[in-house]
């Protein structure tokens, strides 16, 4: 887990006990989550809750959830989150961004996913990051192409089962 991964204009750091509103806020903002493999429970202020406290705990697990904040590297404002984890295969992972809507259209989410790409490749035991995108979701097909992911086709996600284009990055 990276203590800070560094951009620009961003910061993208492991979540902290006070981005709770935030991340309820983005949870429960359905455009934000629309594509997003979270399910009906998490995106309620119950279960993101829930979630939000899953991904703090396993900080001290052995396997922890890298799922990061993404804030304004001016005023630290929370604008989305971004993460990444293992697919299964050895030096496979999955990456993944997004924004509450607010911050749509300025790229953030490309200089996001540019930076989390580009931290993770750079370590060894990262071999390839993949990012599994909805066909209507033509934002985060942008994001991918712009930061230089190859498109590799349709495929089902190995977790969700979800049907999506693939697109991926090799270090």
């Amino acid at each position: 887990m990276p203590a800070v991964i560094e951009s620009e204009r961003l910061l993208i750091r492991p979540f902290q006990s006070r981005d709770l509103p935030f991340f309820l806020e983005f949870m429960l903002d359905e455009m934000a989550t629309e594509y997003l493999a979270f399910t009906e429970e998490q995106k309620t202020e119950a279960g993101a809750r829930a979630l939000f406290w899953e991904v703090l705990d396993s900080k001290q697990a052995n396997n922890p959830i890298i799922a990061l904040a993404i804030v304004d590297k001016e005023n630290g404002v929370f604008m989305g989150s971004c993460g990444i984890s293992p697919l299964g295969e050895k030096g496979v992972y999955e990456c993944y961004y997004s924004l509450l809507p607010k911050y749509w259209g300025m790229g953030f989410a490309t200089e996001a996913a540019k930076a989390l790409v580009g931290h993770f490749l750079s370590l060894e035991e990262v071999e390839v990051v993949k990012a599994f995108v909805s066909p209507g979701n033509p934002r985060s097909i942008h994001v991918a192409e712009r930061i230089g992911m190859a498109p590799m086709g349709e495929a089902k996600h190995p977790v969700s089962g979800m049907e999506g284009l693939v697109y991926e990055m090799r270090g």
